[in-house]
């Protein structure tokens, strides 16, 4: 068996949908499990209407001209009965942002669902170019594909039982087609999984079936650097499951920090790859070795100030990142008399607001404006990255370790974060063979 997940922005013409088909039969023999994202830009226009919904309005129109339009490249004898599936998606899309704009408000649970009519929308139009190509599969999603998770709308996460439930529905299938980005509750709601959330069902699906897993991605595989950002970044070739999970957390847009999880608990192999041209990728596996550096943006550095027991506060602080969508304090520095806290600019109210209820007279001070710069792999010290940026007249507020102890950060203002990528990128010389 293989799991091979296919990412929207490589899907958005039949050209390529036939593309992905080309793939998927090649590998007919091993009885490959597809999970798919929605078709490019899809999850981003729905995430709008579901806001403009709420404010009393939407137009689905370009959503739905988009599929029709896949629809109607395929022959009458798919076409037709396609053609009654995607009306039905397109009527219940239709219903639901009615309601939410007559009640003009949007809950979490009803956001979800509304984003995950691109992956539903998704495994129907793929199944017909399947079966143009003579692949008998099975759309599936949620709880039909054995995904069962938590209700943690927005950010939700797999539930042990699933992995049972996995094998029971997806094993005697020869080609199932599985919506990606959510799962369903145990009261049967849907429930997203959050960033990355379609190569976290892919890694848990082979993890569940004890095979190799493919993330095919519009790159040749996971970079020392951002290509766009880094000229001299190039492909590596193996890299340890704490490694991708470092880099998924500290800004990557290739590797997400949930899909390494289950791959890593039951030791099977990852490989990002190329959807346009045959690629070797890059293998994630227990025993890979590399070096990268990577990017986060929009932060801010918030100073507490007089306060005895600072550890108390930085732990409480943590306990934010438990909450829907939250992501930090990213990094936490503490010293004698204060406490430094790294957070995404959208978390800045909120804890300024949590240190303040812990105890009068205590001073916050923000400064926003900020990029944090990670230096992850073996053998490299903060000392190292401070002076590479103090010899290059950069200014970094923090050099320090995550606490991991795999990962230093350079924060810094956001106009230095490049430019400090591409020194570290090169002095460092992180894009050298391991």
């Amino acid at each position: 068996m293989i799991v091979m997940k296919f990412g929207g922005s490589c899907l958005d013409s039949p050209a390529d949908v036939r593309r992905m088909v080309e793939i998927i039969k090649s590998e007919e023999k091993r009885q490959p499990k597809i999970v798919l994202s929605a078709f490019k830009g899809m999850t981003d226009q729905l995430v709008a209407q579901a806001t403009s919904a709420r404010d009393g309005n939407f137009d689905i129109e370009p959503i739905e001209r988009k599929h029709r339009q896949l629809v109607d490249d395929l022959p009458a004898s798919i076409r037709t009965p396609l053609q009654a599936k995607t009306t039905e998606l397109l009527a219940d899309l239709r219903n639901t942002l009615t309601a939410v704009s007559c009640l003009k408000e949007l809950t979490p649970s009803t956001r979800d669902k509304i984003v995950t009519f691109g992956e539903r929308l998704a495994i129907h139009t793929a199944s017909g170019y399947l079966i143009e190509a003579n692949l008998k599969n099975r759309p599936l999603s949620g709880i039909e594909a054995g995904i069962l998770t938590d209700s943690n709308f927005g950010n939700a996460t797999i539930l042990d039982k699933s992995l049972n439930l996995v094998r029971e529905r997806l094993g005697p299938i020869p080609v199932p087609l599985i919506a990606g980005y959510f799962g369903h509750d145990e009261a049967g709601k849907i429930a997203t999984l959050g960033r990355g959330g379609s190569d976290y069902i892919a890694s848990y699906i082979a993890s569940a079936l004890r095979c190799e897993c493919v993330l095919y991605k519009d790159v040749d595989g996971i970079m020392t650097a951002d290509p766009k950002v880094v000229k001299n970044a190039r492909r590596i070739r193996e890299i340890d499951y704490l490694t991708a999970i470092e880099l998924g957390r500290y800004g990557s847009k290739i590797i997400f920090e949930k899909a390494i999880a289950p791959a890593m608990k039951s030791g099977i192999l990852i490989r990002v790859t190329s959807f346009a041209k045959s690629s070797e990728g890059t293998l994630i596996t227990n025993g890979g070795r590399a070096a990268a550096v990577s990017i986060l943006r929009n932060l801010s550095l918030i100073t507490i100030l007089g306060m005895p027991g600072l550890c108390t506060v930085a732990s409480v602080l943590h306990e934010l990142g438990s909450d829907h969508d939250a992501d930090s304090p990213i990094l936490t520095e503490v010293l004698r008399d204060e406490i430094s806290l790294v957070a995404a600019d959208s978390r800045v109210e909120r804890m300024r607001e949590l240190v303040k209820n812990l105890r009068e007279g205590i001073a916050v001070k923000v400064r926003t404006g900020l990029a944090l710069v990670a230096v992850m792999g073996q053998g490299f010290k903060a000392s190292q990255i401070r002076e590479t940026l103090q010899r290059n007249r950069i200014e970094a507020l923090i050099v320090a370790s995550a606490p991991s102890g795999r990962v230093i950060c350079a924060v810094m203002n956001k106009e230095d974060a490049e430019r400090s990528m591409n020194l570290l990128h090169d002095e460092l010389q992180i894009s050298r063979e391991i």
